[in-house]
């Protein structure tokens, strides 16, 4: 039986942050908002969870979903970081921005895909607040069926999931852009999804001097 806890946008009770926590370790999935749209959250280290999280959303488990991580200084543990992926980080990171770098953890799909990792990290408290209670990166896909409209409300994702998930945090409507998403594991960059942040913005930043 799946439970319904109501949450502040910017941060959750420890009681709350708890039993996400829980229900994350045992490998349960948590429907939970972002700075932009809701986001299915599942740890990303077990293959067993993944596959579950796949079937529930009816989606290919060759499709790569992108991870959460705690901090921007979190991404260099999971993948390689360019010189553009670094100025991206440090310009737009904590934010609705999620960066593709070549995988340095030998994972599998959908968390590592063809040797590539996406990675995000965001700027609201309360998936930092998740994530560093669960000690591990997180799954990112949206709380939709794949190849299905976004979803605003959790009235509506409970609609569509039932009990296939076990816990949805409401946060009220969400209607924010999707993350923007920058392939940066070659030596260029491609822009996979412009979303909360323009092509234009990502393009300036890549032409700044950068301090390392």
């Amino acid at each position: 039986m799946s439970e319904k806890q109501h949450v502040a946008p910017r941060a959750l009770t420890s009681a709350v942050l708890g039993l996400a926590t829980k229900v994350l370790k045992a490998g349960g999935l948590v429907v939970a908002p972002t700075e932009t749209r809701y986001g299915v959250l599942a740890r990303a280290d077990r293959r067993d969870v993944l596959e579950k999280l796949c079937r529930v959303k009816a989606r290919d488990l060759n499709k790569p979903t992108a991870l959460l991580v705690s901090q921007p200084e979190d991404m260099g543990r999971l993948g390689k970081l360019t010189d553009a992926a670094r100025r991206l980080s440090d310009e737009f990171l904590p934010g609705p921005l999620t960066l593709i770098l070549s995988a340095l953890k030998d994972w599998f799909p959908p968390a590592v895909v063809d040797n590539k990792i996406g990675i995000r990290c965001s700027s609201l408290p309360l998936i930092k607040q998740v994530v560093d209670g669960l000690g591990l990166p997180l799954t990112a896909t949206s709380a939709n069926r794949s190849g299905g409209a976004e979803l605003e409300s959790i009235d509506d994702i409970q609609k569509e999931f039932g009990d296939e998930i076990d816990l949805y945090l409401d946060a009220g409507a969400l209607t924010g852009p999707t993350s923007t998403v920058v392939d940066c594991s070659g030596k260029g960059i491609v822009i996979l999804r412009e979303g909360a942040i323009d092509r234009r913005s990502i393009e300036a930043a890549l032409k700044q001097p950068h301090e390392r």
